[in-house]
């Protein structure tokens, strides 16, 4: 299998999460790609359409988005556990996974706003996403109350790729540890699980082979 894939990506890091956690790392190919959606690649283009990363390349077809690779692997070629069968359980998965990617897409919104020149800056949009995210944590903490009786599931690999993220791109810049003690302990506590341990973002344009041979 080959995944296109990049270590600042919250998807990417969604997907690699699944990888482990289902025994298939070891059968993946990392692709370095860099997904831009001003100026979409032709290699990219040409295994998926949207010119987005992750694509797995597997069975003979390309698998995208993120959502599709993970349940490929953990449904099709691994035992389904991210995934659960009972419906009121595979409801409340899915419920935390659409939690967590909103809040991965609202994340890579509010970056392309910050990184546009000052006076090409949407202030509306920057202001929305100021508005959306202590509601986002709000919902965040009460799932969090949870989270130690639950088995680990697709929900809280999105809300880890999210928070992950969160802490990447924006260290400084919304400060939710304090005001939202659950969802920090969880947090804390979930950095030992290995598949998270392992899939950590870095910036590979600047850390270079360094940051990638650390964490092989």
């Amino acid at each position: 299998m080959k995944l296109y894939w990049s270590p600042r990506s919250p998807f990417v890091r969604k997907a690699l999460i699944a990888a482990h956690e289902t025994g298939l790392i070891a059968e993946i190919e990392l692709i370095p790609s860099i997904a831009m959606a001003t100026q979409p690649r032709d290699e990219l283009l040409a295994v998926n359409p949207l010119g987005q990363i992750p694509v797995l390349l597997a069975d003979g077809e390309a698998i995208y988005d993120s959502s599709a690779i993970c349940y490929y692997l953990d449904a099709v070629r691994g035992s389904g556990a991210l995934h659960p069968s009972d419906p009121h359980a595979r409801l409340s998965a899915e419920r935390r996974h659409a939690l967590g990617d909103g809040l991965s897409e609202l994340l890579l919104h509010w970056l392309t706003e910050r990184t546009r020149q000052q006076e090409n800056q949407s202030a509306i949009r920057i202001a929305a996403a100021n508005k959306k995210l202590p509601y986002i944590f709000q919902a965040l903490e009460k799932e969090a109350a949870a989270f130690g009786t639950q088995p680990f599931d697709i929900g809280h690999v999105a809300i880890i790729a999210a928070l992950g993220y969160l802490d990447f791109r924006f260290p400084s810049d919304w400060d939710w540890r304090d005001r939202f003690p659950t969802l920090s302990g969880w947090w804390d506590h979930i950095q030992t699980r290995p598949s998270v341990a392992a899939t950590k973002h870095y910036d590979e344009l600047v850390d270079g082979g360094a940051a990638a041979k650390a964490r092989s």
